[in-house]
């Protein structure tokens, strides 16, 4: 029997993971169509994308299950005691969204229809711009009379029998009755705690304790809480006051030291921040300089006071600082870095990339070339600078988010390249030269005569493909040198094989001859030659003849 409940438990917790799965799916959903809706006008043509996926995720739900029920805390949204959403940002929280206004529970029924969806995600949006004295999102959602979705109240929520306990026995009696007959009507179920043990087992007081002593915090319990509120008050303070900074800003009259004086109070701050690690609280600042910008028509001061403040945020102190935060932090920062760095500007590049070739960090390095991948989208020149730099292996990264970038006009600052004196910088310089295609033949051709084998050999089989019938004449130079048949047989094979996949039919009288020629001397080499010469002519018939067919048909 022990063992038939036990199983029975263990399908009971599985069936309640995958419904926290399945929910937390549907949450994410739910949290982007709110977002959009509250970003975008009711008419925008990307709404109803994210109001039909929705609606698939919500049919997709009630495949499984008749309802959808959400808890909403003051941070959090709950599934069956289960956190699916939290959000410490009251701005942007959706459970908090709910909580002001005194929603405590929300109810999604089978049935739901798509214009239900899009009424209450209209709602929502609206509730961010009605007057908080006459109306608010309770009364708006209630004068929609949803047919499929249900809310439960604050007052709703907490009402009870008013049974008010004289010790601390009746308490615990009265709490753990009343949890037990809620399970039983199904209400709700038994917290995960008062399954092994009762309440009293849990508080364990003393004999002669008393409630409160029981529940008393002790000293270092007390201790991290303040902390904790501390911290949680100091982070809205900076909230607060970088609003208030911006609003002093947008009001400045035409008194430039005032700007002045306002553009080096952030510089310093956000200086600051970055020193102590406090990067959430840096990129805050910026993202909402950078969203004023976008979302305001400002003066053309007011403009140019926020640009200079998010440029001397993209400043070396700056990159230097970021650096240590990502090597001195954990992950949990990783999302404050990089949302910093995606607000840098162009004047970023040079500190990005000194930075570049002086970190030993490998995710550091990552980063910072995935952003200059970005950065350099727009404007090549500023990462061309660092190719003359004296460091071999900054001049290899900038090779490959040049590559990456795929800018054509690349080739005309790679000339000096060709000739440099690292052979790491040669194989990057060809390997960028590949991605150019027949803009880079030129200099391909150049490291025909490259002083590493492996170079030369990669270049032959590049020009091959770039140009094709154009290379076969650089190529066939080469290969008639003088002593072109004393090389390896690995580089002979190269140049044989470029020659093949030109397909120039040019070439099949040359490779003829070769193939039938014999010396006397070096017999070894030149039989290396002419099985080089047999394997190029049957490419280059081949594909003669395939070309010839495809003309006819």
């Amino acid at each position: 029997m022990r063992r038939l409940e036990d199983s029975t438990d263990v399908l009971n917790e599985k069936v309640v993971e995958e419904g926290v799965k399945s929910t937390r799916v549907l949450i994410q959903t739910f949290l982007q169509a709110i977002k959009a809706c509250r970003l975008y006008e009711a008419n925008h043509p990307i709404l109803p994308k994210f109001l039909d996926r929705l609606r698939k995720d919500f049919d997709h739900y009630f495949n499984e299950c008749d309802s959808f029920s959400l808890l909403v805390g003051e941070r959090q949204l709950f599934y069956r005691g289960k956190v699916v959403y939290e959000s410490q940002d009251v701005r942007e929280s959706l459970a908090f969204l709910f909580f002001k206004d005194g929603i405590r529970e929300i109810q999604f029924y089978k049935g739901l229809e798509f214009r239900e969806i899009a009424d209450f995600l209209n709602v929502v949006r609206k509730s961010d711009f009605v007057n908080r004295l006459e109306d608010d999102l309770v009364t708006l959602l209630w004068e929609k009379d949803f047919p499929h979705i249900a809310f439960t109240t604050a007052d709703e929520f907490f009402e009870g029998t008013g049974f008010v306990p004289a010790r601390a026995g009746d308490f615990i009696k009265g709490f753990e009755e009343g949890v037990k007959e809620k399970t039983e009507e199904g209400e709700i179920e038994e917290p995960d705690d008062l399954m092994e043990g009762s309440l009293e087992q849990t508080l364990n007081p003393s004999p002669g304790q008393s409630l409160v002593q029981a529940c008393q915090l002790n000293s270092d319990e007390m201790e991290e809480i303040n902390r904790e509120v501390l911290a949680e008050q100091q982070l809205e303070y900076v909230y607060v006051l970088i609003d208030n900074l911006i609003e002093i800003l947008l009001h400045l009259g035409e008194d430039m030291e005032a700007y002045e004086n306002m553009i080096s109070y952030f510089e310093r701050i956000v200086c600051s921040l970055l020193e102590q690690k406090e990067v959430e609280k840096a990129a805050t600042i910026l993202k909402h300089l950078n969203e004023t910008v976008e979302s305001m028509v400002l003066k053309d001061k007011q403009i140019l006071a926020i640009r200079r403040i998010l440029e001397a945020s993209s400043g070396a102190q700056s990159i230097r600082l970021l650096e240590k935060a990502m090597n001195g932090n954990g992950e949990g920062e990783l999302e404050f870095i990089l949302q910093y760095l995606r607000l840098l500007t162009k004047q970023a590049i040079d500190p990005l990339c000194r930075s570049l070739g002086e970190s030993e960090s490998g995710k550091w390095r990552k980063v910072v070339s995935d952003l200059l991948v970005e950065l350099g989208r727009e404007d090549i020149q500023p990462l061309t600078r660092f190719l003359t730099d004296p460091d071999p292996s900054l001049v290899c990264h900038i090779l490959s988010i040049l590559g990456r970038v795929g800018d054509s006009s690349t080739v005309q600052y790679l000339g000096n390249l060709v000739s440099h004196e690292d052979p790491r910088v040669r194989e990057g310089t060809l390997q960028m030269l590949s991605k150019l295609g027949e803009r880079g033949k030129d200099l391909i051709k150049r490291f025909l005569r490259d002083p590493a084998t492996e170079i030369r050999g990669r270049a032959s089989l590049i020009l091959a493909r770039t140009a094709r019938d154009q290379a076969a004449k650089p190529l066939l130079e080469i290969v008639l040198s003088e002593d072109f048949y004393k090389r390896d047989y690995e580089e002979k094979a190269s140049f044989f094989r470029a020659l093949g996949e030109t397909g120039s039919e040019e070439l099949i009288p040359v490779l003829k001859k070769m193939a039938r020629k014999r010396r006397w001397f070096q017999r070894t080499q030149w039989k290396e030659m002419r099985l080089c010469a047999m394997n190029a002519l049957r490419m280059v018939e081949a594909a003669v003849k395939l070309v010839g067919s495809g003309m006819k048909s």
